[in-house]
């Protein structure tokens, strides 16, 4: 049983390393979420779309297509909302990564918000760095910052 342990410690190391990425981005979050004008956010938002999030669900193995994500949403005021995280500690308020239910991936904010097509979202629900990002706003935000994007790996056509 503590070898099964480890190696689901192991499959998720690469947090750790996302922690560290997105630890000044956060500290940002919560300066813009402390700023009434908004003026913080705006500045901000550009950073956050070209960085790597996490998202927690059922994925299938291989390529990923929409059919084969199966993304965790919550309930906010009796509507679903998709959760994305900036780092590890902000994921576990809903889920461990040594669960066996889920399956946490790292993924870019743009193409996040492209996949998900219509849903609203929460960023780090149930934290000081929570915000909601309506459909709407998604969309521009993902069309103004798509060309920042860094390429996908290349796959091998096999």
């Amino acid at each position: 049983m503590a070898e099964e342990k480890n190696t689901m410690t192991e499959e998720y190391e690469w947090t750790e390393d996302l922690k560290d990425l997105n630890k000044e981005l956060e500290e940002r979050i919560l300066a813009a979420n402390q700023d009434n004008t908004r003026v913080k956010w705006n500045k901000l938002l550009p950073d956050l779309m070209v960085a790597e999030v996490l998202i927690v669900g059922q994925f299938a193995e291989g390529v990923q297509t929409d059919k084969q994500l199966n993304i965790l949403m919550l309930q906010k005021d009796g509507h679903a909302v998709v959760p994305f995280f900036t780092s590890p500690e902000r994921m576990s308020v809903l889920v461990r990564p040594n669960s066996n239910s889920f399956e946490v991936m790292k993924v870019n904010t743009v193409r996040f918000f492209q996949s998900i097509k219509g849903k609203p979202c929460v960023l780090d629900p149930m934290s000081p760095y929570a915000r909601v990002f309506n459909p709407f706003e998604m969309k521009i935000l993902a069309a103004e910052n798509e060309d920042k994007v860094p390429p996908l790996p290349a796959q091998n056509a096999g």
